[in-house]
């Protein structure tokens, strides 16, 4: 929040009326200071300042909408509206005329102002989230690619020589790669966050088939089996992130399934909804960690080593208006699933 008080814009009041509003801003933020304006057009022309909390009175549906959709030189809100009228609006509040008085009118200054001050504080986190994801991700990349390059030279220069060597030489490589791949995971999620997709019409089939193709090095290493189904649905998601839930949830299978993992995938319709499922004959999950496994990505930096992935795929899954879960096999194992609406 700003600390200093907001400037008031005041645009074509009727006379009288703009004492009460006056009263209603000093009640609201003591010390506020008022402009009146003839036009939306000369905000910052009156003593060189500019305004913070338009007022308009029974406005146009030109005027209203200028002033609502107006943005600063960086994308961000550029005022609070305030609109006294009876017309309501999604973006903004209106007062009708029976609440034109200093008590009501300063809580409603309040209420606006501090909707834009958080508006614009979400535009600012949404720009630091990008910064993250693009630039900050794309220069991480770089000096751990070129650590793995090393690496390899490292090998070629020391065949035959110097097992200790060889063995540093894998390290880094070992190392660099898993950076890139916390990078690559935490980047795409925050792309996510920061510029959200509307759902469309998915092949959930094409997608499982993607991925499948993409761990099988894994699969063949770990002399895993996978059974999936013979048909798929379509369901309303965003592909991409479909695709990393469905390789973050199957490498957890793999990786976790004891030996040989045996894997199976399913579906079952709910509704309007379908669940989809990954399950293997593991170990399971321990019951004291099963609460904390789907743990909220933004809540990661409260523990220690929580693991990423299935924050990952909470996070993917809730911003395609669905939900996961966790569940034991009745023949042992651990079963993760989720849901998603039908196409």
């Amino acid at each position: 929040m700003m600390i200093k008080p907001p400037t008031f814009a005041l645009i074509n009041f009727p006379p009288g009326l703009d004492q009460t509003v006056s009263a209603a801003s000093q009640l609201a933020f003591p010390g506020a200071r008022l402009m009146a304006l003839a036009a939306l057009e000369s905000p910052g022309q009156s003593n060189g300042s500019a305004p913070d909390l338009i007022v308009l009175c029974e406005p146009d549906a030109a005027l209203a909408a200028a002033a609502t959709q107006a943005v600063d030189p960086t994308g961000a809100p550029r005022w609070a509206v305030v609109i006294l009228g009876r017309e309501t609006s999604d973006v903004t509040e209106s007062v009708p005329p029976e609440d034109w008085n200093a008590r009501a009118l300063a809580r409603i200054f309040q209420t606006a102002w501090r909707q834009h001050d958080l508006l614009r504080e979400n535009y600012r986190l949404r720009g630091d989230l990008k910064t993250v994801a693009r630039r900050i991700s794309h220069d991480l990349r770089t000096p751990a690619g070129c650590i793995h390059t090393s690496s390899d030279l490292l090998d070629e220069l020391t065949i035959g020589k110097s097992a200790a060597l060889t063995n540093v030489a894998d390290i880094f490589r070992q190392s660099s790669g898993e950076i890139s791949h916390i990078v690559d995971r935490v980047s795409f999620v925050l792309r996510a966050s920061a510029e959200p997709v509307g759902p469309a019409p998915v092949d959930m089939g094409a997608i499982v088939k993607a991925v499948i193709v993409q761990l099988e090095a894994e699969i063949r290493a770990s002399n895993a089996s996978v059974v999936q189904p013979d048909s798929w649905p379509a369901v309303r998601g965003v592909a991409p992130w479909l695709q990393m839930v469905w390789l973050n949830l199957l490498q957890n299978a793999l990786r976790h399934g004891g030996p040989a993992p045996q894997v199976r995938i399913a579906w079952a319709r709910e509704g309007e909804t379908c669940r989809f499922s990954v399950s293997d004959r593991g170990g399971g999950v321990l019951a004291a960690r099963e609460p904390g496994l789907f743990l909220p990505f933004d809540q990661l930096h409260a523990l220690r080593y929580p693991g990423l992935g299935l924050s990952i795929v909470q996070r993917l899954v809730l911003l395609q208006g669905g939900r996961c879960g966790y569940e034991k096999m009745p023949e042992g194992g651990a079963g993760f699933h989720f849901t998603l609406p039908l196409a």
